[in-house]
């Protein structure tokens, strides 16, 4: 829920899940009792039940962000919030919100951030059970693919961005990120996200101009976010400035990647593996995900052939391995080895971990059909999901084994 600070008046309401949306009178109340807080002197960031965590947050003393879910923290909420005043200021800028003109204007114009919205929600649920719906995605992270020509695709991205005069550009595949250029993966893990989601709500469209707002690098100043189609599913965009116009932008499309539909197409036989098929994991590997918290991206596969454990294999389908791996993910791994992103600036990320005794570099988790396994190094994180009869001195050995194949590989430009 979204509504103003100083009036209460309500923005949008957004749900993911069964019922109806709240009733105004709750969102009232839910926004009262925290009103009613401040005017003491009183913070009131959460609240919990024994199913429901509700949060507050209040961004620029001018909008108030209530996020109420089963099964979530209250660390998960606080970024997917975060997400959500982004996802804000990418559509109108900061100065609407910081100071909106007309309250009925800045509801027509959040309007066109809703679907955006709608992801994040699906990218916070840790416990749907519809796996027809299940999402992949991970908040403040932007899922990419480790292809075996991915450093012809950088070279071929550089030489377009070049011709166009743009510093941020990115290759996407299937809807996820290829390559990009060093100024791309600068920008701020967030904004790299909702640009990705932003082309996934436009992907029919063969071009598509579009103004954004950054929400780190440049919240008041739009960009122009110009998408060229190269073909079904592959989406070459560039963050441009008044120029060039984006029938200039089609034609350095065309002549910059028409020798290069056999590479794409090799490329997109990576999906839904996400990496390159010469890249042979162990044989009770059943998926895998891979993080770099640094950079901001991840890689999710689930694409594995399973010799080991074949009946609890059989068992685990596809979404359901996407599933055990976020919630071992944002449940174990993340929580326990202190792997959230968050707000917090540097001085106060080394003060928080001289603060802590330690941040554990390993933990697994073990059920009755599958195992899983998370491995830190530095600001890289993966999590491997084993069938249950692989031992677990023998999963330590497969999962470094794994993180060296996956990052010391050039050409996959991890």
């Amino acid at each position: 829920m979204c509504l103003t600070t100083s009036g209460g008046l309500p923005l949008f309401t957004r749900k993911k899940g069964e019922g109806e949306p709240l009733p105004f009178s709750q969102v009232a109340s839910l926004n009262g009792v925290h009103m009613f807080g401040k005017s003491q002197s009183i913070v009131l960031k959460n609240t919990s039940t024994q199913e429901t965590t509700v949060v507050w947050r209040v961004k620029e003393e001018s909008v108030t962000l209530i996020a109420a879910a089963c099964g979530a923290s209250e660390m998960l909420l606080d970024q997917l919030l975060t997400s959500v005043f982004n996802a804000m200021i990418m559509a109108v800028g900061i100065e609407e919100l910081k100071s909106p003109r007309n309250a009925d204007r800045l509801k027509r114009d959040l309007r066109i951030c809703y679907p955006i919205l709608d992801r994040l929600l699906e990218s916070a649920d840790t416990t749907s059970s519809d796996r027809a719906v299940t999402c992949s995605d991970l908040l403040g992270l932007v899922e990419v693919m480790l292809c075996q020509e991915n450093h012809i695709l950088q070279n071929l991205l550089d030489a377009w961005a070049e011709c166009v005069d743009s510093l941020y550009a990115f290759l996407m595949i299937r809807g996820r990120v290829a390559v990009a250029t060093p100024s791309w993966w600068s920008l701020h893990s967030e904004e790299k996200k909702l640009l990705a989601l932003l082309v996934l709500q436009d992907g029919t469209c063969t071009a598509s101009d579009i103004p954004v707002f950054l929400p780190c690098k440049s919240p008041a100043v739009p960009f122009r976010l110009v998408v060229c189609m190269l073909m079904a599913g592959v989406q070459v965009c560039a963050l441009c400035g008044p120029s060039p116009t984006l029938t200039e932008v089609e034609h350095a499309s065309l002549q910059c990647w028409k020798g290069a539909v056999d590479v794409l197409r090799a490329a997109e036989q990576c999906h839904p593996r996400n990496f390159s098929s010469s890249i042979q994991l162990d044989t009770g590997v059943m998926g895998l995900l891979l993080v770099d918290r640094q950079t901001g991206k991840f890689l999710l596969s689930r694409n594995q052939k399973t010799d080991a454990g074949k009946k609890e294999a059989r068992s685990l389908s596809g979404a359901h391995r996407i599933d055990v791996l976020r919630t071992f993910y944002h449940q174990v791994a993340a929580t326990f080895m202190n792997y959230y992103s968050s707000e917090t600036s540097t001085e106060e990320t080394e003060t928080t971990e001289k603060s802590t005794m330690s941040i554990a570099q390993e933990t697994y988790w073990c059920s009755e059909y599958h195992k899983c396994h998370a491995l830190c190094h530095g600001s890289t994180l993966l999590c491997v999901l084993y069938a249950s009869a692989v031992p677990i001195h023998t999963m330590r050995l497969i999962t470094r084994r794994t993180l060296k194949f996956l990052t010391s590989d050039k050409q996959l430009c991890w």
